[in-house]
Order: C-alpha cells, then structure tokens, then sequence
C-alpha cells in the first residue's frame, strides 16, 4: 500500500469519527474505527519531515491550516458567547496544531543525526532547542495563568511523528513507533477504553511500500480536514 492509500484510510477512519462525535454519540463503534486516524496521520507528518524539499513550506502548510481552522472555533465561541475568556473550549487546539508543534521535533532529530554523521556546526540545532522551549515555556505561562489551553492528544500528538525519525529502518522505525503509540494507549486507556483500537494502524503501516502515490492527492488531504468538519457541523445544525 503507499502513502495516499493509507491517507485515504485515514480520512476515511477520521469522518466516521468525527461522525460519531457530533452526529451518534451514542455509537461508540464509530469511534473505534476512528481511532486508526490520528496514528496513521502522526505517522505521515513524521514520513513528510523526513522527505520534505522546502522545510519551511511544510511547517507553514500544516501550522496556516491549523490555525484557520482554529480560528473558526474562536469565531464560532464568540458569536454564540460573545465572550472569549481563557477557560473557553476555543483554546483546545486542534490535532494540526498539535502536528505542527512535533514538525519542528522531527527536524531536531533529522538534524542531530545527519550532525553526528556529518560533523555539523550545532548552532541550526541550538535554534530548533530554542524555538522548542519557548513555545513549551509560553505555553506552560498561560496554562499558570488559569487559561484551558490544551492540544488534541497532548504530548503524545508531538512524541508519535517525531518516533519515526529516531531509526531509518522500517522495522526499527515503526518498533519506535509502536512503542509511544502502546505507552499512550496505556496512559488514555481508562478515559476512552477503545483507545486500544489504535494498534489497528500498526498492521497496516506494516504494508506501507513508502511509495507517494499520485501527487494529485496531496492538496485534497490539507483540504479534507476543514471540509469534512464544516459539512459534519452543518448537517448538526440542521438535522440533529
């Protein structure tokens, strides 16, 4: 299987989710297919970082997406609020934010080894540390501040792109992999007992050839995430 079959997997396992979410909350086989989606997306930001040309285009194209999507929330909690305090649920962020927090990570450790290999000057990796702490700093301040500022799987949504890195080999790779994904169904377990479903993904990042796929795909996958939620959001409104 290559990349855009295991992405349109993904999408597929993400919709049913969030369908599940926001339309049958009471059908909790809904979310158990969805728990394949974040896996195997976390595995593809990390394959991305890996492959990527332009760094840079990578890291805005997740974060601007992110942050769009994110901004709707905040238009939607003050239209219906007319207020925006820091215990709002606006400030859950969403899952790309998250994603774009581990981007730089996963440049960290791709640099770190090609150092070790290639006896590089350390200041590219000083900057990557800096930008890392202080974004942990800022956001450390404003959860001491009272605020519910929150990222979609937490820690966990940054450590599993960035497992993919720390090995080359596939079996390595997707052993590292394994692991954190275990360790966080371990550590969500008792919230959401079908996060075990999770493991699913494994077997079928397994039968990933770590071919692209067509190109013609990549751009449909930025523009899914907002799509799907905003017909899944509408057709709330109207039929539920």
């Amino acid at each position: 299987m290559n990349r855009n079959h295991l992405k349109i997997i993904a999408c597929l396992s993400m919709l049913i989710d969030h369908m599940g979410v926001l339309l049958f909350p009471q059908c909790v086989a809904l979310r158990c297919i969805g728990r394949l989606a974040m896996p195997l997306f976390a595995f593809f930001i990390g394959e991305g970082c890996r492959y990527t040309r332009n760094r840079k285009k990578y890291f805005l194209s997740v974060f601007i997406l992110g942050a769009a999507c994110q901004a709707v929330f905040i238009i939607e909690e003050l239209i219906e609020s007319r207020s925006l305090g820091f215990s709002s649920e606006a400030w859950y962020f969403n899952i790309l934010l998250t994603f774009s927090a581990a981007i730089p990570l996963c440049y960290l450790i791709s640099d770190v080894k090609k150092a070790e290999k290639k006896k590089k000057s350390a200041v590219l990796l000083g900057a990557y540390l800096l930008f890392i702490a202080s974004g942990a700093a800022l956001f450390m301040f404003l959860r001491s501040r009272g605020g519910s500022f929150e990222l979609d799987y937490g820690l966990f949504g940054i450590l599993l792109p960035a497992s993919t890195l720390i090995f080359d080999d596939k079996h390595y790779k997707l052993s590292a992999f394994t692991g954190v994904l275990v360790v966080f169904c371990l550590y969500t377990a008792r919230q959401m007992p079908y996060v075990w479903f999770s493991l699913a993904a494994v077997p079928l990042l397994f039968l990933y050839n770590e071919k692209s796929g067509s190109k013609r795909l990549k751009y449909g996958f930025y523009i899914f995430y907002p799509a799907h939620l905003a017909a899944l959001y509408l057709t709330a409104i109207i039929f539920f």
